[in-house]
This record gives C-alpha cells, structure tokens and sequence, in this order.
C-alpha cells in the first residue's frame, strides 16, 4: 500500500480554470459570456487581386531575370534584377516591401549584405557601391577598376573580396578595404581562381569559399588579414552530374553554422555540404520542362532562420528552401487580397489566446444576391473550428454592395435571417446586457450607399449593443475616409489598416483582443497557486484592469499551526513597484550579450526586429517603447497625464495559470525506503552516480555554498517574465523572458489610446529538480556533475518549453529552448550557447528527426522529468502532452514527447496519440508542375455530406487557393481545389481529410499521470508508466518502463507501447472533453485508480441542453504491468450506481445544469474531491456562476455526506489536503458561511483511512 503524500511541505493551488484567452477571468460574471464576433468578409473581385492592385497571372510576377539574392539580419531579401537595374525588397514572408534606393546609373549584378549594408558589384562601370538597406539610398562606391569583368563579391569585417570571370588572365580575386574600398592586394591564381563565379565569407570572417565557374571547382580558404590561403577541395573534382560533383557551379554560400551550399548550374540543381566539404543532399535535377530550375544565377543564406535562396534569371523567380534544402515556395509571386485574408482569419481563429474568449461566426458579402451574400457559418462555440476550413470556401468575384451586406448581419443579430429555407437564431443571449456583439468587416475597395449603410451600422450599434471594426485592406491613405466613418458609426472609434499579410494579421488580432477585453471591471481579485512550505503560505492573486496589464500580486503569510491564517510577511509587488525599473535585472537569451541584464534600450538594435517580427520596419521609438513598458515604465500612457517616461503604478502583472514553486537548497530524498524497489528509485540513483547527490549538497557548486542557497519563489508573469523572488525579502532577484516569447510581445500594443492588451506571457508551470549530466555537451567531452535545472512551458503564452540552469541561483544560464510554429510550419531550437537553429516543415521540407516538434501545440502540459533507461544507462528527460490546439487545428497537439534534458532539449521520441476525427478519411496525393485545379473525383472524392462533414486541406505550399463545389441539398459535388499559382516542379504532395462537423480535433492540454517507483512500491520497474487524458475524451496509457536503444538519430528506435484504457465518448455536443490532469492512487482493492471529469473549461457559462459531463473512477486491472487493450473500455463498463462489479472497470456519475469540473480531482484517505462549476441559469445569464466541492466514494462513487458544498461564486480550483484541513481558492466571491481569507476557502476533511495516493516526491517538484 502506499501512503498519502500530504505535502506537508507545500501546499499548491490551482484555483483559476485553464482559460485560454485574455477575455476577463472567471469570477468577474461578464467573463463567462464570450464576445460574439461576425468576421465579414469582402468577395469583390477585387479581392482576386495583389496587395498593390495588379491583376494575378502565371506571368505576373514580382521578379524579373534575377541575378542575385541576399537577406539582411532581420531576414528581409533583396533581389537583384540586372534587366531593369533595380533591387526590390521583401519580407522574411516574401511580401513586396519597396524598391531600394541606389547609386547613379547602376547595374547590379551580384549583391552580399553585412551589417546590413548592401554592397552590390556593378557589372557596368566595374566597381563596387554601399546602399543603405533602410532605405536612404547610396552610401559611398568604389572607382572603376577597369575592365574587371567581375562577378562575385564578398564582404566580411575588414575586406570586400571581388572575383574575376571571364579571361585566363582575370583568374584573381580582388581585395578592397571595407571602409575606403580601395584595393588592398589582389591574388593571382591560375587555374584556382579562373572565373570565380561566387564567394562568401563565414559568419566569424576566418573562411572564404570561392566557385569556380569554369573550372568546376568549389574551394575554400582561410583568410589571414588581406591573404588568402589554399583551395581546401570541397565536393569531388572535376565535371560532373554525380553528388558532389559540379557543372558551372555559378555561386556559393555558408550558413550560420557553417555548412556550404553551391548553385550547380549545369547540373540545374543546387547542393548542400557541410563544415568539413563532405556532400549531404540536394534539390533538383537534369533540364526539363518539370524541373525546377533554368538558370540559377545567385544564392542567399537567412543569417535568421537559414532558409536558402534561388535567384533563377530564366524562370523570373525566387524560390525559397529549408535549410535542409525542403522546398517551401517562391518570393515575390503574388498573392491575392483574398489569400491574405484568409491566412490572417484562420490566424486569428486558431488562436487560443483569442478563441476562448470569443464564439465565432464567417460571412461573405459583395453582389447582393446568391453564392455572394452569405452566412457561411453562424456565430457559436464551434464556430472557429468551422471558420478554419470553411473559409477556403470563399471566392472572389463580386461587387461591393456594403448597404446589403449591413442588412444582411442586422438581420442576423436580430434573429431575422432565412437562409435557403433554414432560419438563423441570433447569437445574442436574451437578457444578456453583458454580452459583447462585434461585427468585424475585411474589404478592400470603396462602396456606394456609404450614408445609408452608416444608418444600419448605428441601428446595430445602438439598438442590438453591435459594434463594428472597420479593417481596410490595401487601402491607399488617399481612401479612407469611408472606412474611418464605418468604424466611428461602428463604435468603435479607429479604422484599422493593413497592407501586408502581417500587417493583416496585427490588425485583425488587436481588433478581436479589444473585443475580448472590454467586459465589466473584476472587482474581486482571483486567487491564483498559493503554496506551503515551513510554516508560510505564498498567495499570489490579480486584479483585472479592462484594456490594461492585470495588475499582479504575490504575497507571503505566516500559517498558523492549526491551519489558519497568519500575518503577512511581503508582497513581492509592492517590492517591485519601490524598485526603480532601471535595476532591475531582466534577461533573455540570442542577442549576442550574456549578463541577467540584457534587455534594455541600449540593446534595442538587436532586440528591434525580434521584438517585432511581423513589422517590415519597426522604429526605435516603437522598440523603446516596449522595452520600457515590460521593464516598469508608463510608456503608453496609462494614467493619460501625456508623461510616458514615469513609472507604472504596478510593475507585476497576472500570474494567472503559472504555479509557484519554491527553490532552497538541494535537500532531495535519498534515505532507504526499505521497499523491494529502493533500486529503481531516485533516491538510490543519488547514492550511485560517479559523484554521489551528498557531495553536491555539500559543495560550492552553486555559487557559494549549496548548504545555504538563496531561497527562492519562482513564477510566470503575462508580461512575458519568469520571476524569481527572494522568499525571505519579496524582492525581485531576475526576470527571465524566453527567445521563443520575444516576438509575441508586441501584441501588447493596440492602436486605442492609453492602454494595452492584456496577453499571456510566461503562462506554464515551472519544474525544478537536481539532475545529473554533462551541462557542456559542446565542449568535446562527458564531464556530467549536479546541477539544478528549471524547465516550463509558457502555457497560453505559446508552443514552446525552456530550460535553465539555476544551480548559481543569482546567475541563471539558458540551456535550451524550443518552440513550435504551426501555422509558419517552422520550429526553432536555441541550444546552451544560445545559437538559434530554424527547422521548416511546409511544402516537402521536414525538421530533422530530433527536432520533429511539429505537432507541439500550446504548452499548457506541465512537464514531468524522470529518469528512462537508454542504451542500458539511465537518461533524464522530460515528458509532457502535445498542447492544446484550440479544437481548431488537426495538425498538432495529439501527441506525447519525450525530451532529452541530457541534449539540449532535443527530441527522443514523439508518440502520436490516436485523433479519431484523421482517422475518418484522408486523400493524401501528389500532383506535377504547371497545375492549377485540382479535380477532387480524380483522386476518389467525388462527394460527400455537406451538412454532416467538412473538408480539411494541407500541402498548398503558401500558395492562396479556393474551393468550388456544387451543393444539392446536403450533398457536395464537383469539388475542386482553385490554386492562384501554378504549382512548382517535382511532385507536390496534397491532403485532403474528411471530417465530422462534430468530431472534436484531438489534442492533450492536460499534464500526464506519470506513475514511477518513487510513487508506489508496487511500481518495481524502471521509467514509467503514463496516464493521459485528451480531448476526445479518451485515457492513454503509455509504457516507458523498457530499456531503449539509440538509433544514429540519437533517437529511440522503436515504436513505443501505447494502449487506449478509456473512452467517455466525447463529441462537441456532449463537451466532455478532458482538461485536467488524472487523479492516481491504488485503493484498499490494491489495484490503481484513476479519476478525473469532464467539462469544456473554455466555454464555462455554456447552458446547452447537450452537454453531458460526468466524474469517473477507474481501475487498471493490469498495473504495474503494461498490456495492451484489444476491447476499449468505456463508461458502459462503468457502474452508475452502487460499486462496479468484478467485470466493470469503474464507475461514473452524470452531472447535471450543464456543470463541469474546473480542476484536477484530489483524493484523500476513502473518498475523491472534485471541483465543479455551475453555470447560471438561462434567465440570469450575467450572473457568476456558482462554484461546489463535490465528495464520491473512491471505490463506488457514492456521494459522502455533506457534500455537495457550495462553495460560492465563481471557479474553484483543486483541492489541496494539509492534515485534516481542506484548502481550496476560488475566483470571486467565497461562501460568507465557510471560513476563508480572500478567495481562499478552508474546510475540515472528514476523511477516513482507506487508500494511499500515488506519492510524488520532491518540494521541488510542483507535481
């Protein structure tokens, strides 16, 4: 039997509920109404067209007979056309920013970009000339050398290097002083140097690689001031088409890391070698009319991202690779207002910062009758998972008719719609004067009627409580006028404006964060984790501020011995706000300075871009801006005195969803249990690593003295900062914010006046735990000692884990950080030198295998760290779910991984976790160069229920596409895919999935059940046995408990046993979804339990008739041991009254009035608690909603006496036993009959010896 673990070392809380997005907490009454918002989006014909207003065609494109590409630090690529001598810019998104201003009659030929100057070879005058790449145009330009016949150029830190071409006599290479541009010394060598067609130079200036046109040659030499030293052979000599081999290699180019690739022109490919000249892949083939290249003239290397770059002079194109030479796209191929569009809306709906806090709906509108004005999808919980696909329904062609169209929606908010003989409800709940009702119009053009669609928007705004937002889309400034009247008539005061893609998507993004933000004011602060250790309590709490950072609060109390409680010690907060934001100690990783001080203005050059990724230029005065306001300075005006260098009122923003931890001194376990598994634990792994835990507790490893480290509380704050407190004082030590967190933290800047969006930053919960291994793994050798190390994910902030090294505990070190782009299919990795390394995985590229994060969604799983056998030696990782995916996005988040902590974070395994909603239908097929329309029949589709499913489509490669198709009742026909572009050559792989309305889009935001040796003497295995609940309702159970073997990935190389132990067949109906972790213990019956509920922790106040949620109890029959299941167990083999019987595997009860559970259930002794919410009733809809502790037998389910307890209004969060006392918080008012302080509830447990829950060792695991 196993004992209760009590904590009696700590207590934490988890009282808020997982909500998603920034809309205001549970608790405030308002926020349990989402906002209701309408996108309306424009169909003109128009919208067919580019963001410039040119007419899209196979021939029209950006770029015209390319000879060169380069991309400055920001990632922004430069295109040479030497046919009409310009240099035209565009974003790291491949959108036309500008045409470079340059030097007198120029002719450019071949460009290279340092310190982002462009220094651009002019093959006419034969001289070399500096542009600025802000746009200032012509810094300064050699003299003419003469007949140069150059072609190559190179610049590095001290010296422009210039390669000659076409005569033997030219066979040099020129080097120029970088500052004054004249000639230092020039080489001679033939043949090495004959035609050096390309040169680049390495990012630390020690190496040059040098293309021999002619001579089929690729070289590289180290470079020793103006000298150059011999050719270092690279690939095979000579001609030839085998790989390795060249035919006119015409240019060359390193990466960050020093890798090698070469345009092979005659070869019609280009090819990939590493730092040591060795051949590792390529991209392409011989000529033909399916190939993907002509003539490819130049290369460019992303100093950001590595993505490779093509000039093809004959094909008019820019292609755009991976690193590992994927294909992704073109640059500068257009793209259509509409495809833009569409990007941005299922941005937007995909966002769970957004979704939860809004029910969405899509119309199209344009010509006022048929396909042209319609409700695609009614405003509803389910409506952004709807929006998702179903805008790729939407086709351009008609006018530009804004009087209908506001009929159309007004009609809608009123519940007077009638669409093809089906009648729309409004979406507005009766009686709901809280409820906030947005319309959200995307157009491009001008419309007439202007007056009288103004008429309708005030109708809407004043009569429905319907606000407008009024999004312009390539609108010149000259033609704005109507649009700043639809937004002031709207209500909503400011047009918003957008002329790229990013600029789309910042736009539609502030508009739906100050929909979701503007409820009443919470006037009850919301009890956040609090935690126990040594007679304290840590108590943090947040008031929320409309259209502002919510103000945080962290604060210590002593606790009395019988539970209550006693004075307050500190508020970090106040700590914080009397401590200048000057020095204050803020860091983050990547920006070339390492010091616990690092953000700051005066690093705003290297912090700009990053800060602001989607932002072409962003200027200092935006960067500094922001820097000041995360650092404590009322940049934007809060008190709206016209003074933004004074300091905030508050400096500690929410710590909403982040537990607290605290770190003192090592003090891990590593006493003889006495049971028969001592051997697997880890306290017996401390007695016998090479340098046994004792020594480490003793030494000086942690920056003095382990024995008396600094104490510390550690959290996440939604200002994008992991604190670190002193426990002792309050006062702030660092704040830490992550490289994968830097760019979303402009969100915070909204175009109203005097304000911000709330965002979430550092969301996740912290994990700390001493871990032996080699923390040098790039120093050449196994050196592995004690160290602490911290990892967490950012929650709602975003989908990616970091790491840190806090043994010193006043100088933290990064040790890695990775972080999942879904919907830029890009994955990023920062190792323990905080190199970043981007991995892209769209069109036919992929990450490689240990950095196949790609189905990472956002990081609400807490990670566990454990010790697995590897190779026959135990290996520390970290285990967590895939994420939450909003219930939007089928391609991430199903998924559990397994990250090497001993490697940088790099990835072990991922095990995929059935999603039944992929496994209905898939249609994976590949199509050739040149198409444009894909016929669906010819790759067996050829209908299917419209009313009951809907179509998924991936594999477009970034091109905008459509889909048409022929309705007849329920069934769709003649369905194609509509693409903008033809597609490029070799074969481009598409997916199209077939899915139910109602099938939920799996994914596992909850933490996992990681059952070990250090929970259960019944557990005598190594690893771990893992529980997880997703949610389509089902419980996996997931074998960790081998011995594995590496794979040349460094990989574990088989597949790793999973089995499905329960389903509570849930749908989007029902809701009986799984947010929350499970619940373990093995009961009197000497079997382990499991228990957990159900309940849509997103949409709280949601009262439909439908939705069926239920607690369970169940048993694993098989534990310790791991068997498949060949016949799913489901709440049918559950007993719904009385004890389960021998052949069932639990039992469960229904919940009534629309009730969900918010938190984790928590056992003690014979008896489960769950924390369960009740909405309010359907003729109070404003009203908060009531929190109850529910109590069931462990065994049987049974309700104990006493309980329900109403515990009264808002969420409650999980319950946390301290001896005979009951904690739970709640996030507004508490019952006036219960005993609390704040929003913090104690209740006697009445509790009777029974079972033993799973022991979780360690107070510095928060698990």
């Amino acid at each position: 039997m196993i004992r209760k673990f009590y904590i009696f070392l700590f207590l934490i809380f988890f009282v808020c509920n997982n909500s998603y997005s920034k809309s205001p907490p549970p608790g405030t009454g308002s926020s349990n109404i989402p906002a209701n918002i309408l996108i309306m989006l424009d169909n003109s014909g128009s919208m067919a067209w580019d963001i410039n207003g040119n007419y899209i065609s196979s021939w029209n494109k950006y770029v015209s007979n390319p000879s060169d590409v380069a991309v400055d630090s920001s990632g922004n690529i430069y295109a040479l056309q030497i046919g009409n001598k310009q240099i035209k810019v565009f974003d790291s998104s491949g959108t036309f920013v500008r045409n470079l201003g340059t030097c007198s009659s120029i002719y450019p030929q071949q460009i290279d970009i340092y310190n982002d100057k462009a220094y651009v070879l002019d093959y006419s005058n034969e001289s070399v000339k500096v542009i600025s790449t802000s746009g200032s145009g012509c810094i300064k330009q050699s003299r003419s050398y003469g007949s140069w016949s150059a072609n190559g150029i190179a610049v590095s830190n001290n010296h422009v290097y210039v390669g000659g071409f076409t005569q033997y006599s030219q066979s040099y290479i020129r080097v120029l002083d970088k500052d004054s541009l004249n000639q230092s010394v020039q080489h001679y060598r033939y043949p090495e140097f004959y035609s050096m067609a390309g040169l680049d130079v390495n990012s630390d200036n020690t190496k040059l690689v040098t293309a021999g046109y002619y001579g089929h040659k690729v070289c590289v030499h180290n470079i020793s001031g103006s000298n150059l030293g011999s050719c270092q052979q690279i690939g095979n000599v000579g001609w030839g088409s085998s790989n390795g081999s060249f035919k006119y290699p015409g240019d060359v180019k390193f990466d960050s890391n020093g890798n090698i690739f070469v345009a092979d022109i005659g070869n019609y490919r280009i090819q990939k070698f590493n730092s040591s000249g060795s051949y590792v892949s390529r991209y392409g083939y011989s000529y033909s009319y399916s190939a993907p290249f002509r003539t490819i003239w130049g290369l460019g290397v992303s100093p950001v991202d590595g993505k490779v770059y093509v000039a093809d002079y004959s094909n008019n194109d820019i292609y755009e690779f991976s690193n590992t030479l994927g294909y992704l796209g073109r640059v500068g191929a257009p793209i259509s207002r509409m495809a833009i569009a569409k990007d941005a809306i299922k941005r937007i709906v995909e966002d769970a910062q957004l979704k939860s806090g809004a029910n969405f709906g899509l119309m199209e509108w344009g010509f006022y009758w048929g396909r042209y004005l319609k409700l695609r999808v009614p405003v509803s919980s389910n409506g952004a998972a709807t929006i998702y696909t179903d805008v790729d329904g939407v086709n351009s062609g008609g006018g530009t008719y804004l009087l209908q169209a506001m009929n159309f929606a007004r009609n809608y908010w009123s519940g007077n719609l009638t669409q093809s003989g089906t009648s729309y409800p409004s979406p507005i709940i009766p009686g709901a004067t809280c409820q906030l009702n947005f319309n959200i119009l995307i157009s491009d053009g001008q419309w007439n009627s202007h007056s009288s669609a103004m008429g309708v928007v005030r109708d809407m705004r004043d009569r429905l409580n319907v606000k407008t937002f009024s999004v312009g889309l390539g609108i010149g400034t000259g033609n704005r006028s109507n649009y700043d009247s639809l937004a002031t008539n709207g209500g909503t005061t400011k047009a918003l404006y957008a002329s790229t893609s990013g600029a789309l998507l910042v736009a539609i993004r502030d508009a739906v964060q100050q929909a979701i933000s503007s409820s009443l004011t919470f006037t009850t602060p919301a009890v956040m984790p609090e935690l126990n250790k040594g007679g304290f309590i840590y108590q943090s709490t947040f008031k929320y501020a409309k259209n502002k950072e919510w103000e945080g609060s962290l604060k210590k109390y002593n606790l009395n011995t019988d539970g209550s409680f006693g004075a307050e010690r500190w508020d970090a907060a106040k700590r914080l706000n009397s401590t200048s934001p000057n020095s204050r100690k803020i860091w983050t990783a990547d920006i070339g300075i390492k010091n616990t001080n690092n953000f700051t203005t005066s690093n705003r050059n290297t912090l700009k871009q990053k800060l602001f990724p989607l932002k072409a230029s962003p200027t200092d005065i935006e960067t500094d801006n922001l820097i000041n306001f995360i650092r404590g300075f009322d940049s934007y005006d809060y008190d709206k005195d016209n003074n933004t260098t004074e300091v905030r009122s508050s400096k500690l923003a929410d710590i909403y969803n982040s537990d607290l931890i605290v770190v003192g001194k090592p003090d891990a376990l590593t006493a003889d249990t006495g049971n028969s598994n001592f051997s697997k634990t880890d306290a017996y792994y401390r007695q016998n690593t090479s340098t046994p835990y004792s020594n480490f507790k003793n030494s000086s490893d942690c920056g003095g003295s382990c024995n008396s480290r600094t104490e510390v509380v550690i959290a996440g704050s939604n200002s994008g900062i992991l604190h670190a407190f002193n426990s002792n004082t309050g006062d702030e030590l660092w704040g830490y914010i992550p490289p994968n967190l830097i760019g979303k933290l402009s969100s915070i800047v909204t175009t109203k006046a005097n304000a911000t969006n709330p965002i979430y930053g550092v969301d996740g919960s912290p994990v700390v735990k001493d871990i032996f291994f080699d923390d040098t793994p790039n120093n050449g050798s196994n050196d592995p000692r004690w160290r602490t190390i911290l990892i967490s994910g950012l929650g709602a902030g975003g989908n990616g884990y970091f790491a840190l090294d806090i043994t010193d505990m006043n100088n933290p070190k990064h040790l890695f950080t990775i972080d999942n782009d879904p919907f830029n299919k890009k994955i990023s990795h920062w190792n323990s030198d905080e190199n970043l390394n981007t991995y892209f995985y769209s069109g036919n590229a992929s990450p490689p295998p240990q950095f196949d994060y790609r189905k990472l969604g956002a990081s609400w799983s807490t990670p566990r760290i454990i010790r697995i056998k590897v190779d026959g030696v135990d290996r520390w990782v970290a285990v967590f779910g895939g994420g939450y995916n909003s219930g939007v996005a089928p391609e991430y988040g199903s998924a559990i991984f397994i990250l090497d902590l001993e490697n940088e974070g790099r990835l072990l395994k991922k095990i995929d976790i059935q999603d039944k909603q992929i496994a209905y239908h898939a249609y994976s097929f590949g199509v050739g160069k040149g198409v444009k329309e894909i016929q669906m029949s010819q790759f067996g589709l050829s209908s299917y229920n419209h009313d009951v499913e809907k179509l998924i489509v991936s594999g477009a490669g970034g091109m905008g596409f459509g889909i048409t198709q022929d309705i007849n009742g329920s069934t769709a026909s003649n369905i194609k895919i509509i693409l903008e572009h033809e597609t490029p050559g070799t074969n481009n792989i598409f997916l199209v999935t077939r899915v139910n309305k109602k099938d939920i889009v799996n994914s596992l935001p909850s933490d996992l059940t990681v059952i070990t040796a250090d929970g259960t003497s019944k557990a005598n295995y190594d690893g771990a046995l893992i529980y997880a609940g997703d949610l389509e309702g089902k419980v996996s159970k997931i074998n960790l408990t081998e011995s594995f073997v590496l794979n040349n990935d460094k990989m574990i190389n088989k597949n790793i046993s999973t089995t499905t132990v329960f389903d509570a067949q849930a749908n989007t109906d029902n809701g009986r979804y799984i947010y929350n972790s499970l619940e373990a213990t093995i009961n009197s019956d000497n079997n382990l339990w499991l228990y957990f509920g159900t309940g849509d922790t997103q949409k709280l106040q949601s009262q439909s008739s439908q939705v069926k949620n239920r607690v369970f109890g169940i048993k694993d029959k098989d534990f310790p041991n791991y068997a498949n299941i060949s016949s799913l167990g489901t709440y049918s083999n559950c007993s719904s009254s009385g004890c389960p019987n021998s052949s069932q595997m639990g039992w469960y009860v229904d919940l009534d009035k629309a009730k969900k559970v918010t938190a984790k259930p928590t056992v003690d002794k014979d008896r489960v608690y769950f924390s369960i919410y009740e909405p309010s009733s359907s003729s109070t809809p404003c009203t908060t909603g009531t929190a109850f502790l529910h109590a069931y037998d462990s065994k049987c389910g049974g309700v104990k006496t006493n309980f329900p307890v109403n515990l009264g209004k808002g969420v409650a969060g999980e319950v946390v036993i301290s001896g005979d006392n009951l904690y739970i918080g709640i996030s507004g008012e508490a019952n006036k009959s219960l005993t609390s302080k704040d929003s913090l509830i104690t209740i006697k447990s009445g509790a009777k010896a029974a079972s033993g829950a799973v022991q979780l060792e360690s107070w510095k695991e928060n698990y």
